[in-house]
């Protein structure tokens, strides 16, 4: 009698597997099941007067995505060596964006050790833990925590009254 094995989805096989990927001096890990592709970096458009943390603006067969540096969020460690790395495209139900690296090392199942007590979707932590590859430990990033950093960061900056990008109303005279 024949054995039936359920054909496990694309999801199912990626969900224990993370990408794991380096960025300057630093290996970095994110859940695989959160990359929608890894592609050659292209052509990144500055935006003026934006936080370091935002690279640019990426068009990526028509589609222009953000992208997020990682040196001014997680420190020197993950200072990009190449200018021609690539980039791993984050898929989110507010819209894709994308985090600038050197090279994706593997898609590779890893054992991640949380540290409960520093985890809140209050927090704007964007680590989710550590893990153990190829006996070098590296950091597991929370792609929703990478993403609010990012966010609020770059908010903060275009509404700050410094910047030439801030809305001001216009003074209402009395009547």
């Amino acid at each position: 009698m024949d054995s039936v094995i359920p054909q496990r989805s694309r999801i199912e096989n990626l969900s224990d597997k993370h990408c794991v990927f380096c960025c300057g001096d630093a290996i970095f890990a994110i859940p695989a099941t959160t990359v929608r592709e890894v592609t050659i970096m292209p052509t990144i458009a500055r935006v003026p007067l934006s936080h370091p943390s935002l690279s640019g603006i990426g068009n990526l067969r028509s589609e222009f995505l953000p992208v997020i540096d990682l040196e001014p969020i997680v420190g020197n460690q993950a200072r990009r060596k190449t200018t021609i790395g690539q980039l791993i495209v984050i898929e989110n139900q507010l819209g894709d964006w994308s985090i600038a690296i050197d090279k994706v090392i593997a898609i590779d199942g890893i054992e991640t050790h949380i540290d409960a007590t520093q985890r809140s979707d209050e927090t704007t932590n964007f680590m989710l833990g550590t893990a153990t590859y190829q006996g070098k430990v590296i950091s597991v990033l929370d792609v929703h925590g990478l993403q609010r950093i990012a966010q609020q960061t770059l908010e903060s900056q275009w509404a700050s009254s410094d910047s030439p990008w801030s809305v001001s109303s216009p003074a209402v005279s009395g009547m």
